[in-house]
């Protein structure tokens, strides 16, 4: 086991983590070239629908932490948008799957092309070994991201048969 693993944080850690996370936020947010085409609600429903194509409503309130409600009509904005649509279930006639268009992959890899072109040129602003520890410390947190650990908020979608 790693020894670091059970030093606990420091609010130092936590404070440093939350303003690199806000800075890196906004700096992509002005460096976007043209207006947001959604807003981070939506995209984060986007991506939920990526990583899960034809889930369902239920499904993805319980990825998203989301009411029902509240979901339901960020996918209607994004069905007019024509980013999301609709379809039957084959699982369930009275089931209805959300699906990607193809409008909104595109939006999906270009936003990820800009944000990953931003990226590059903020690693190799930094010293190898402050980039080396960086990308080990960014795995570190992916994973206890996608662990099932207390305080859990990723974008999995569970299906339920």
């Amino acid at each position: 086991m790693d020894e670091k693993a059970g030093r606990p944080h420091t609010s130092h850690d936590v404070h440093a983590l939350r303003t690199a996370l806000e800075r890196l936020e906004a700096r992509w947010e002005r460096q976007q070239r043209s207006a947001p085409l959604v807003s981070s609600s939506q995209l984060r429903l986007l991506h939920a629908l990526e990583n899960a194509a034809g889930s369902n409503l239920r499904e993805l309130c319980a990825a998203l932490g989301s009411a029902a409600p509240a979901l339901s009509r960020l996918c209607a904005r994004l069905e007019a948008m024509g980013l999301v649509r609709r379809a039957h279930s084959a699982r369930s006639r009275r089931e209805i799957e959300l699906h990607l268009t193809g409008r909104a992959t595109a939006h999906l890899r270009e936003l990820r092309e800009e944000r990953e072109q931003f990226l590059a040129g903020v690693l190799d602003s930094m010293p190898d070994g402050e980039r080396a520890a960086l990308v080990e410390g960014m795995d570190g947190l992916r994973r206890a991201l996608d662990s099932s650990g207390p305080g859990r908020t990723g974008n999995s979608v569970s299906r339920s048969a």
